[in-house]
C-alpha cells in the first residue's frame, strides 16, 4: 500500500487539538530546542538517562561567574538533566573553557589522581570545551566519570536486535584506544573489550561476560522488550574500564506464541498472533490474551512504540499522572513521535480507554498519512455519528485499509476499542508502511 503524503488543513489541526487532546494534538515545533538523549554515568550505580529538549542554558562556575550558552550545547544538556534530577554540580573555568569538576558527591581525583568527569557526543570526545560544543537533534550526550589512562568508551553491536526466545545471539564490545609514542604522537586503534559485563538494565547482576574477542553469547528466556547495559569496572581499584552504556533495547520474539481465549475473534487471530510472535504483545500469566477487553491508552503506547521499528525509546514529555508508571517510557516515546499526547490538564490518563474514532486518529498519525478533503466520503450507516474533528481521520483510516466497519455496515465511532481491534489495526499499518 503506497502512502499518500499531503497537507492537512489548519482547520482540521485546530479542531483535533482542541477537541481530542487525549489522542494526540500535534505539538508545535520549537526551532530553538534540540532533542537529545543525555546520560550521566558515575560510580556505584550512579546512572541517569533521559531524552530532553535542550535550548539556551547557563551555569555557574566555582568563582561565582554565570556563563550563558545561547545555543544547545553538551554543557547545556547536562544542566537540563541535573536540574530535572535535582543533582548538584561544580564547574571550573580555565584558559581553554569550562569543565565539570563534580556531579553530586563525586568529584575529580576522588577515585585517583587521573579521575574526573568528561563528555562524549555520539561516542566521541569533543575537541572544544563542553560549553562551546554544539549539539543537534538525535545526538547522544554522555557525561562519564573516568580515569583518562584506563577508561574506554564502548561501541556495541548485536548479531540481531530481534532475537527469538531460546535462540542464541551475540553481542560484541569494542572501543577506540589511543596510545602515544615518545614524542606524544597519537595512534588510535580499535580493540576488543574482554570481561565486559552484560546486565539487565537497572540491575547489577552480570548475566553474561565478553571473552577475549569482545563477544558474549546471549539467550533470552522471555518474549518482549529486553533492555541491557554493558559495564566493566576493575574490582580491586574501582576504576571504570568502560563508560557504562545506556539502555540497549532488543525485541525478543516468540515463534510459538499462542493464547487460550481467541475463540469468537477469528477475524483478529492472525493479527494477534503476528504481534505476539514479534514480542510486541504478551498475554497474561495464565495464557490468555483477553482480546475483547478495552485497550488502555498506556497499553496502546507500548504497542505503538514496539511496532514502529525504532527502539530508540523515551522522550521529553512529562505528565503528572505518569511518573513511575509502567508505561512511562512508551508514553514519552509516542508523544515525542506525535502519535498521541496528553490533555490540557497535564495528564495522560494511561488507564483510560479510547473510542474507535480516537483510535483512527492515532493510527493515521502512526502510519504517516495526512488526511485531505478529496478522500472518499464515509458510507457507513452511522457516518453521521462520527465527530466532525475525527471525520478526516476516519476517512483516511478506512481508505488506507487501517480500519473497517462491521457486518452491519456501521463503524461504531464511539464504541471503546478492544485489544483485538487494536491488534488488527496495528498489523494493517505495519503491512502498509513496512514498519
Amino acid at each position: 500500500m503506497a502512502k499518500r503524503i499531503t497537507k492537512i488543513s489548519a482547520g482540521v489541526l485546530l479542531a483535533t487539538s482542541l477537541l481530542i487532546p487525549q489522542t494526540g494534538a500535534v505539538l508545535a515545533a520549537d526551532d530553538s530546542l534540540t532533542t537529545v538523549k543525555v546520560r550521566v554515568a558515575g560510580l556505584n550505580g550512579m546512572h541517569e538517562e533521559k531524552v530532553l529538549n535542550v535550548g539556551s542554558a547557563s551555569f555557574t562556575n566555582t568563582v561565582g561567574e554565570t556563563i550563558t550558552m545561547q545555543k544547545p550545547t553538551a554543557m547545556g544538556a547536562l544542566m537540563k538533566l541535573l536540574s530535572e534530577q535535582k543533582l548538584t554540580y561544580e564547574a571550573k573555568t580555565v584558559s581553554f573553557g569550562s569543565y565539570i569538576s563534580k556531579i553530586g558527591t563525586l568529584g575529580e581525583k576522588d577515585l585517583n589522581a587521573n579521575a574526573g568527569w568528561s563528555v562524549w557526543v555520539n561516542g566521541k570526545a569533543p575537541d572544544i570545551s563542553a560549553d562551546a560544543s554544539e549539539i543537534h537533534d538525535g545526538d547522544e550526550v554522555v557525561w562519564g566519570y573516568y580515569d583518562y589512562t584506563q577508561t574506554l568508551f564502548p561501541q556495541v553491536s548485536f548479531s540481531t536486535t530481534t532475537p527469538a526466545v531460546g535462540e542464541s545471539f551475540t553481542v560484541k564490545v569494542t572501543a577506540e584506544q589511543t596510545t602515544y609514542d615518545e614524542e606524544w604522537n597519537p595512534t588510535v586503534t580499535t580493540v576488543d573489550v574482554e570481561g565486559a559485563a552484560v546486565q539487565k538494565a537497572g540491575t547489577a547482576e552480570t548475566l553474561w561476560q565478553t571473552g577475549a574477542d569482545g563477544v558474549a553469547t546471549l539467550k533470552a528466556d522471555q518474549p518482549g522488550l529486553l533492555q541491557l547495559e554493558i559495564d566493566k569496572v576493575d574490582q580491586q581499584t574501582g576504576v571504570p574500564q568502560l563508560i557504562r552504556t545506556g539502555r540497549l533495547n532488543l525485541l525478543v520474539g516468540n515463534p510459538n506464541a499462542s493464547f487460550t481465549d481467541l475463540q469468537g475473534v477469528d477475524w483478529a487471530n492472525e493479527s494477534i498472533l503476528a504481534l505476539a510472535k514479534k514480542g510486541i504483545v504478551i498475554g497474561s500469566g495464565n495464557g490468555e490474551f483477553q482480546p475483547k477487553r478495552p485497550v488502555t491508552r498506556g497499553e496502546l503506547t507500548k504497542i505503538l512504540a514496539l511496532s514502529s521499528g525504532d527502539l530508540n525509546l523515551g522522550g521529553p514529555a512529562s505528565f503528572r499522572d505518569v511518573n513511575q508508571n509502567a508505561y512511562q517510557t512508551f508514553i514519552e516515546t509516542v508523544v515525542r513521535k506525535g502519535y498521541m499526547s496528553g490533555d490540557k490538564e497535564g495528564t495522560f490518563r494511561p488507564s483510560a480507554g479510547l473510542t474507535r474514532e480516537e483510535l483512527a486518529v492515532v493510527l493515521v498519525r502512526f502510519a504517516g498519512i495526512e488526511p485531505t478533503s478529496n478522500m472518499q466520503e464515509l458510507s457507513f450507516q452511522d457516518r453521521g455519528d462520527v465527530s466532525s474533528w475525527a471525520r478526516p481521520f476516519v476517512r483516511a483510516a478506512v481508505e488506507f485499509g487501517l480500519m473497517s466497519g462491521d457486518a452491519e455496515g456501521t463503524f461504531r465511532p464511539h464504541a471503546t476499542a478492544s485489544r483485538a481491534e487494536v491488534s488488527t489495526a496495528i498489523v494493517n499499518v505495519m503491512n502498509g508502511t513496512n514498519k
